[in-house]
């Protein structure tokens, strides 16, 4: 087959090709989207490559590199053009930007965090999973983008805070329980408890807040909703009896009304105001944070190093573990119940 000829299979068939999966796997190959920018690199910079030299060049056969300039020219619309007088490629028309690997400042940054994930999970099975996945994203960018990961980590770095680790099977089984629409049942133990009891719920939603998963359910044997922490729960099992979700459920608003994780499930919609006064580095850092949807600050001095900030939630149990998070730079304005909490914890700190 001669190098003008180009068959028209898709370049996708060949990503799906199980020996190009095992070869990628085993390193014997490039990734095809790197070949393809290595493809452009040769016609952009007017090499005039073909089927046969860009084969040996790649380390692939002919047909491979006639799959990927049928991909490049009507999949991707580059201009490209066998010459039969120089038996090469060529563009017809200037391609200054390639259409497949312009990243900006922000893909990059967005890269680097997303590596920074998988620390979250380490040690875990999710691990593997997630690392596969990365893999398969980075690839397509290899051989383009001139950066190394040394160089990245030297320039950028976060601290994660602690990340709880949800075992991947259980979290698979939820998930399903939740999409499936089916009742399960489980163990679970208590915040303030040493032991585990058994609760027969409808999952109706599964949500992360602070890095750890909850579910939200109905309590099948209480009658109303309740939530549960991921790592407190263990012996799932997946009941036959299927649910309708109520039609005025919505998991993000009930977890909005929350400054946590803590709800009211006898009185979900339940909101009131809470008026926090901030001082000095606390003040600044209020001002660069966000830390609820409804968060409202007013700079209560010219240079704004003493702040009201606002809240619109439920409970008040996260809010007074915020409260004294920040000790003395913080001053509750209102309710009065948050205020008396706040006492009452403060009175017990101090006894040791």
């Amino acid at each position: 087959m001669g190098d003008a000829a180009c068959h028209e299979s898709s370049f996708m068939d060949e990503l799906d090709m199980p020996k190009l999966q095992d070869a990628v796997r085993a390193g014997k190959t490039r990734a095809p989207m790197e070949r393809i920018y290595q493809i452009h690199e040769a016609v952009a910079e007017g090499r005039l490559p073909n089927c046969t030299s860009l084969a040996k060049e790649l380390e692939v056969t002919a047909k491979t590199i006639q799959r990927d300039i049928n991909f490049m020219r009507d999949r991707l619309n580059l201009p490209l053009e066998y010459d039969e007088q120089t038996h090469g490629f060529r563009y017809t028309q200037d391609v200054s930007q390639f259409p497949v690997f312009e990243l900006q400042a922000a893909d990059l940054a967005g890269l680097f965090l997303a590596r920074q994930a998988l620390d979250s999970v380490r040690g875990t099975q999710l691990e593997m999973t997630m690392r596969e996945v990365f893999s398969k994203l980075t690839q397509s960018i290899e051989g383009r983008v001139r950066f190394s990961w040394a160089e990245l980590d030297r320039s950028l770095s976060r601290k994660p805070s602690s990340v709880t680790q949800t075992d991947l099977k259980l979290f698979g089984k939820l998930a399903d329980a939740v999409i499936s629409r089916k009742e399960i049942t489980f163990r679970y133990r208590k915040l303030g408890s040493d032991e585990t009891e058994t609760r027969h719920v409808r999952p109706y939603h599964l949500g992360e807040v602070d890095q750890c998963w909850y579910l939200i359910a109905h309590d099948c044997d209480r009658g109303g909703l309740r939530t549960f922490a991921l790592p407190r729960l263990n012996s799932l099992k997946i009941r036959t009896e299927r649910f309708e979700l109520p039609k005025d459920f919505d998991g993000g608003s009930y977890l909005g009304t929350s400054f946590g994780i803590w709800t009211d499930p006898q009185n979900p919609d339940f909101r009131q105001e809470v008026r926090v006064e901030l001082r000095d580095y606390a003040a600044r850092i209020a001002q660069e944070r966000r830390w609820h949807p409804s968060q409202q600050i007013t700079p209560l001095n010219a240079k704004a190093t003493r702040v009201e900030i606002r809240f619109e939630v439920g409970r008040l149990e996260d809010l007074l573990r915020w409260t004294l998070s920040w000790g003395s730079q913080a001053k509750v304005i209102a309710p009065d119940e948050l205020k008396k909490m706040v006492k009452a914890e403060a009175a017990k700190m101090s006894k040791g």
